[in-house]
């Protein structure tokens, strides 16, 4: 651990602090020049004031200092390429605005030496010229490194790995060291149009997708859904392959319904798995069996098929454990 001198510290940062007052002080003495009743009063007392602006002037020396050498620091981090520069598969064009982690060579906590220079790219705006990844144009591109992952805001739309992904961002996944490797990138996110169908379902609002390996997930977030005659105001479905067919979806109901011979009130969950419906509801909420006219109490789980027909009621910590089997289950 590298020793910290505390009284040195706070000494540097009070004298940062007054050299910063000094020069509000001196930029105020130099605006009460341009006051012609202000400038009189000073010119009456020109020695005085003189060597008070002196003063101050000689104070704020180590706060202009501090304030250029992170304007200095932040030129070198963010430089706007003069020429075209080549990582890998990633073409750089001359005038994109980049931005570099690591400006000298060092290692990491391990003693692997971490990438510095154009090598430790960032961040890069392709706002003069733009670029291009995966045959894709790009406006933007920002690289997780010690993460392995990669955003892109792509220019139009194109497929991806099997889905037609719109304009916007697009999340890709790389191994370590693989940053600059666009053919072991592979697709972790991106946005499909509305009016998408996936899994039998027409989706009104943007879908996102993204990788949950071994399957893929679908979700609609900020627009309702219609499904089985059901409103839901929030669905994930899953799915083996780009544009499959579901293997399980799950939402939340946005309106009471009847669904089959039962009445369900808005707000809670509906799940479904090989053709079942689980419809959960918490201990603060009832549902209506309408075949018997009586209620089915919270903390329960129905269970139905598409049809309507109820299999079968349970509490959710049993069913719960059921659904959560079958899903670990090939």
């Amino acid at each position: 651990m590298i020793p910290v001198d505390m009284p040195i510290m706070l000494l540097g940062y009070m004298i940062y602090i007054f050299s910063e007052v000094f020069l509000w002080l001196l930029s105020a003495c130099l605006v009460a020049l341009l006051i012609p009743r202000s400038r009189r009063y000073v010119l009456a007392r020109r020695w005085r004031f003189g060597l008070l602006a002196v003063l101050l002037a000689v104070g704020s020396v180590p706060y202009v200092e501090s304030e250029f050498s992170h304007w200095q620091q932040w030129r070198a981090h963010n430089p706007r390429l003069e020429h075209e520069e080549v990582l890998g598969d990633l073409v750089l064009p001359a005038g994109t605005q980049v931005h570099l982690d690591n400006l000298d060579d060092r290692v990491d906590y391990s003693g692997k030496p971490v990438p510095y220079g154009i090598q430790s790219l960032d961040h890069a705006e392709f706002d003069r010229t733009p670029g291009t990844i995966m045959g894709m144009p790009v406006r933007r591109l920002k690289l997780w490194q010690g993460h392995g992952n990669a955003t892109v805001e792509t220019v139009s739309a194109h497929e991806l790995e099997g889905w037609k992904c719109e304009p916007g961002e697009v999340e890709f996944e790389f191994p370590f060291g693989a940053h600059f490797k666009f053919a072991e990138w592979k697709l972790h996110q991106c946005y499909l149009a509305p009016g998408t169908e996936l899994g039998g379902i027409v989706w009104p609002g943007p879908v996102r997708v993204f990788s949950s390996a071994p399957e893929w997930e679908a979700r609609s977030e900020g627009t309702p859904v219609q499904v089985l005659g059901m409103e839901l105001r929030w669905l994930s479905m899953r799915m083996a392959q780009p544009y499959g067919p579901a293997r399980s979806w799950d939402g939340f109901l946005n309106h009471a319904v009847d669904f089959g011979q039962v009445h369900y009130p808005a707000d809670i969950q509906v799940r479904s798995r090989d053709g079942r419906l689980l419809f959960s509801l918490p201990s603060s909420k009832r549902a209506l069996d309408r075949r018997t006219g009586k209620p089915i109490e919270g903390g329960h789980t129905v269970v139905q098929n598409e049809a309507g027909e109820v299999l079968g009621v349970h509490t959710n910590a049993d069913m719960g454990i059921r659904f959560f089997n079958e899903l670990l289950a090939p």
